[in-house]
């Protein structure tokens, strides 16, 4: 019996660090903004764009992802973490997981393909 209160303890405490340490809205926000804003610099140095013209380019590009995902990331909040979402094109996209006050997001090199994605369908159409 005594194990068993013990074991219950532990988890209401774990239960209760998870609850209160989920990340906010920001937190999703300031990771993504980093993960693409290193992309869209590397991607910049791939194609030989630097000087005044990448410096440039490079805020024209950061200010519009962030107006971008300032407008459409969206946190939907669960009991023991979160996760952040975009709309785009009437559909959703998991781009981020909150948990521990740590938020796990796409990877730098996901985000460059994405950027190269985009950038090509923008090019041809």
């Amino acid at each position: 019996m005594k194990k068993l209160l013990v074991f219950l303890c532990i988890l209401g405490v774990a239960a209760l660090v998870l609850m209160v340490t989920k990340p906010d809205r920001q937190q999703h926000l300031d990771t993504i903004q980093t993960v693409v804003s290193k992309a869209v610099s590397a991607e910049l140095r791939d194609y030989h764009i630097d000087g005044d013209l990448g410096s440039v380019v490079s805020m024209t590009a950061t200010a519009g992802i962030n107006q971008f995902l300032n407008s459409s990331l969206m946190v939907r909040e669960h009991t023991f973490y979160n996760i952040g979402v975009i709309s785009y094109d009437n559909n959703f996209q998991m781009v981020s997981v909150g948990v521990l006050n740590h938020v796990y997001t796409l990877n730098e090199e996901q985000a460059r393909y994405i950027i190269r994605t985009k950038l090509k369908e923008a090019i041809t159409f």
